[in-house]
């Protein structure tokens, strides 16, 4: 559900921002490269169409958090400490894409000087999600406990989020690939860490035997963690139909043996196969 009209899809945002995006532009050199430029101001600068009309899409969207988000939480709910709840957003984002446990957060509140109990802070938590503000993703393999209380966060809206992040392209792309994923998977979207196997993978839909990792490029340092991860799942998870890694810009295929992987950017990505 979207109540602050944010275009989460990219056809959505493309078609706001008059870009072409139909077949025959996916085949053309200069269509090509004018939906990658949109999706640079889009992954950055989100969703929201009234951006679109604004000299600095930050500016707006600090409004929209601070009149719209924020004060509809603070207001509709009496939230009695509303600097905590602030920083618990910043928090939040800055731990954006990570699994972190609500006791973690709790320890960071009082580090500052938030004397919240932990039960305030969860509510906290369950407001920004009924604003539609964050979304979590759970563990596929987690015993129900864990999986309820080590979620990974993400902010609903790539301009929200990048308020809060300086020189963080890679969480910023990770995180628009969530937001997309989530769209089209819900609940069933998770991610996928075992200790047992020494498998991490960013996004797991199982029923849909997808597994996706992300990663800004394939440079020499991720290309062994990305690739290895998704070897390791398709020799043991004999579901699993779909291997991509989504980057920003490169494309290819990977070969391990008789394990495929596809290799995407981004934009490709969402518009391709998440629309």
């Amino acid at each position: 559900m979207n109540l602050f009209g944010i275009l989460n899809k990219i056809d959505e945002y493309l078609d706001a921002a008059g870009v072409p995006h139909d077949a025959k532009a996916l085949y053309a050199t200069k269509a090509r490269g004018a939906i990658a430029g949109a999706f640079d101001t889009f992954y950055q600068s989100g969703g929201f169409p009234e951006s679109l009309r604004y000299i600095s899409a930050r500016e707006y969207a600090e409004s929209v958090y601070q009149k719209v988000l924020l004060g509809d939480i603070v207001a509709r709910n009496g939230v009695r400490n509303p600097d905590a709840l602030r920083v618990l957003m910043k928090k939040v984002a800055e731990t954006v894409c990570n699994e972190i446990s609500a006791t973690a957060l709790h320890g960071m509140l009082r580090g500052l000087g938030y004397s919240v109990s932990k039960g305030t802070l969860l509510n906290y938590l369950a407001m920004a999600r009924e604003a539609y503000l964050l979304f979590e993703v759970k563990n596929a393999v987690a015993k129900f406990v864990e999986r309820e209380g080590n979620p990974k966060r993400y902010f609903s809206d790539n301009g929200l989020l990048n308020l809060f992040l300086i020189g963080k392209e890679p969480t910023l792309l990770e995180n628009e690939v969530a937001v997309a994923m989530r769209d089209v998977f819900g609940e069933k979207l998770h991610y996928l860490k075992s200790s047992k196997n020494g498998i991490d993978v960013d996004f797991y839909v199982p029923g849909q035997g997808l597994a996706v990792q992300v990663t800004y490029s394939l440079s020499n340092s991720s290309k062994p963690r990305e690739v290895g991860n998704l070897v390791k799942l398709a020799r043991i998870d004999k579901s699993i139909q779909r291997l991509l890694i989504v980057t920003k810009e490169e494309e290819g295929e990977i070969i391990e043996g008789d394990t495929r992987i596809e290799v995407k950017p981004a934009w490709k990505f969402l518009l391709q196969d998440l629309v």
